[in-house]
């Protein structure tokens, strides 16, 4: 992995100087790092899955029962732990062909999740790990120059691009920032995602209810609101269950991605 900033994505991993010289065009100041590399799918199962994925997502993650005719360009999951999932369903993405951007302002991308659902299916954890672009911000002004002014440029024409984005609303939710300045930056940022997936670039975001800032509830109102569908997670006595909660919706049978993520956490 390539790192430009503080710390690699890979726990406890450093990474030296000269490791970051091609990407020095970013400030170091923006406190963020980036790390590329470049998909190595067949041709023909990457041109299969732009075909299936035409303006759609979501048939990709075959959640059962979803509405067919309503496309779906942002989808976000919410509730308890949702990161982990996310980043499955971005493994996931990455094993059909696409070209999967982490955009991380909750601190929350586990790599250890990418190497669990390599060995499942049978990758070298550091080659899947190798195809996962990431990016941290620790800000609210950080993750909004992070996804208005950095990501569009690194997001390749002509190949499925799937950008995750984690922890949408939680630097946003800093009381050391005025309210109306971060509900500003927070709608100028959701405003380019919305920009860049008309463009045809898919947006996966997880957003968790802890740490939530009550005072600024409406944030994570307003995601809700301009995401495509919704999934929520819930904590049963037993169980992790899964809900389609925009449209409302049960599932009509066992989501098997869902079935197949529960299994290894």
């Amino acid at each position: 992995m390539i790192a430009l900033g503080w710390r690699s994505s890979c726990r406890g991993a450093r990474t030296s100087a000269s490791s970051v010289e091609p990407l020095r065009a970013l400030p170091k100041a923006l406190g963020v790092f980036l790390i590329f590399d470049i998909l190595c799918v067949p041709a023909s199962v990457m041109e299969k899955n732009i075909e299936k994925a035409r303006g759609d997502f979501f048939p990709l993650l075959e959640v059962p029962g979803f509405p067919s005719g309503k496309p779906v360009k942002k989808a976000l999951i919410v509730g308890e732990r949702p990161a982990d999932l996310t980043v499955y369903l971005a493994a996931f993405a990455v094993s059909l062909g696409f070209r999967v951007l982490v955009a991380d302002g909750a601190n929350s991308f586990d790599p250890y999740v990418v190497s669990k659902f390599a060995r499942k299916e049978g990758f070298p954890p550091d080659e899947l790990l190798k195809k996962v672009s990431v990016a941290r911000a620790f800000t609210c002004h950080q993750l909004a120059t992070l996804i208005r002014k950095r990501l569009e440029p690194f997001i390749p024409s002509g190949v499925p691009s799937l950008v995750v984005f984690l922890g949408p609303c939680t630097v946003f939710f800093d009381e050391d920032v005025p309210g109306e300045e971060a509900a500003l930056l927070f709608r100028r940022t959701m405003a380019k995602v919305e920009e860049m997936s008309r463009k045809g670039v898919f947006f996966l975001m997880s957003q968790s209810f802890s740490g939530l800032n009550k005072r600024r509830s409406f944030l994570l109102k307003e995601l809700v609101r301009f995401s495509d569908a919704v999934l929520k997670l819930k904590t049963s006595a037993d169980a992790l269950q899964v809900i389609l909660d925009k449209p409302p919706l049960a599932l009509q049978r066992p989501w098997e991605v869902f079935e197949e993520f529960k299994k290894l956490t």
